[in-house]
């Protein structure tokens, strides 16, 4: 196959499994001449939260970007008094999002054998706080779990941006090396032979020139959409209000996206 040609059947391809959310991946100047091989993986998730947001209760306020500099966005807001999963820690807060699920949830064995997604939002109290978290969290495997909610909490002010997230990384192959895996990308020991098309006499040459990475996110009143190419409830969102004992609520909690922030797409059972 011809390289235009190629270049073309892995986009559509890539185009047809993330449902158009990305559609292209291989651009023209990212093939040589010596480009014999491409792999790919593409993966997409769509997923509604579990109590979406009222599209009536969604307004323009002001989100303060990184440089100082701020943009009027869309929120999504929830009335004060509601509850949520927050928790509040030192120098941040992390809001989780939990997805409904998408198939019978009346069959009790079903419904713990399926997979069970939330977004969680990890929030700095600074505005301009995020690096200093994305380090505490990258330091530690653990600390994104050691930090969920334990449970719901009663929430003053809460908004959450609506917000499409698009990137393409070109320069994975560097990060990886970094990680420590450098065999693949030396040209003189990688070993593709698995790969290889036996008799070609051209394994022995062949290794990883580069790795490309290209994510879209989409996030909304509904629920969110992403893709990525290389139980019901009413409005108490899962949360069970009171023990058996009653206690007086808790004070209200404020949960106010208008900075920076860090999240991440999870699976809970596994």
């Amino acid at each position: 196959m011809q390289p235009v040609e190629a270049r073309k059947e892995i986009n559509a391809w890539v185009a047809r499994a993330t449902k158009n959310l990305i559609t292209e991946v291989i651009k023209p100047e990212s093939q040589s001449v010596d480009t014999r091989h491409v792999v790919g993986n593409a993966i997409y998730f769509k997923g509604e939260w579990l109590a979406p947001f009222d599209k009536s209760d969604t307004a323009e306020r002001e989100f303060r970007r990184l440089d100082g500099s701020s943009v009027e966005v869309p929120f999504m807001q929830r009335p004060s008094g509601s509850y949520h999963h927050v928790a509040c820690h030192d120098g941040f807060r992390v809001l989780r999002l939990p997805y409904k699920a998408t198939s019978d949830t009346y069959n009790l064995k079903l419904r713990y054998s399926l997979p069970s997604f939330a977004m969680l939002v990890f929030l700095p109290d600074d505005r301009d706080g995020l690096p200093g978290l994305l380090d505490r969290i990258t330091a530690s495997p653990e600390f994104v779990d050691d930090h969920l909610p334990p449970g719901c909490v009663p929430v003053g002010r809460f908004r959450v941006p609506k917000f499409k997230l698009a990137f393409c990384h070109y320069g994975i192959a560097d990060v990886l090396r970094g990680l420590g895996l450098r065999l693949p990308f030396d040209m003189f020991a990688a070993e593709m032979s698995g790969i290889a098309v036996e008799g070609d006499g051209e394994d022995a040459a062949m290794f990883v020139s580069s790795v490309i990475h290209k994510a879209v996110v989409e996030v909304n009143e509904e629920g969110s959409e992403a893709a990525a190419y290389t139980e019901e409830s009413d409005d108490d969102l899962g949360c069970s209000l009171y023990d058996d004992d009653y206690t007086p609520p808790p004070k209200l909690v404020d949960f106010v996206a208008d900075h920076p922030f860090a999240f991440f797409i999870v699976e809970e059972r596994s």
